[in-house]
């Protein structure tokens, strides 16, 4: 019982590890929004209908996670 309760708490513990790079994705995805902006900032307006989307990409990922820890 023990040894099942210990194989979940390291199976959530490794399933964190995802979202951490969920995070720095999209810290890399607004990072290229914001130089891009500084370079043509004419197109602000898809550049940024762009990472909005990519954006919903990335935290669509981190909430399937979240269903997986529910799973586990």
């Amino acid at each position: 019982m023990l040894l099942i309760k210990v194989i979940k708490i390291l199976a959530i513990g490794i399933a964190t590890l995802p979202i951490c790079g969920c995070a720095i994705g999209a810290g890399i995805m607004f990072h290229g929004l914001l130089l891009a902006l500084a370079k043509t900032p004419d197109c602000e307006e898809i550049l940024f209908n762009t990472a909005m989307l990519a954006f919903a990409f990335i935290e669509s990922f981190a909430f399937l996670l979240f269903i997986c820890f529910f799973i586990i």
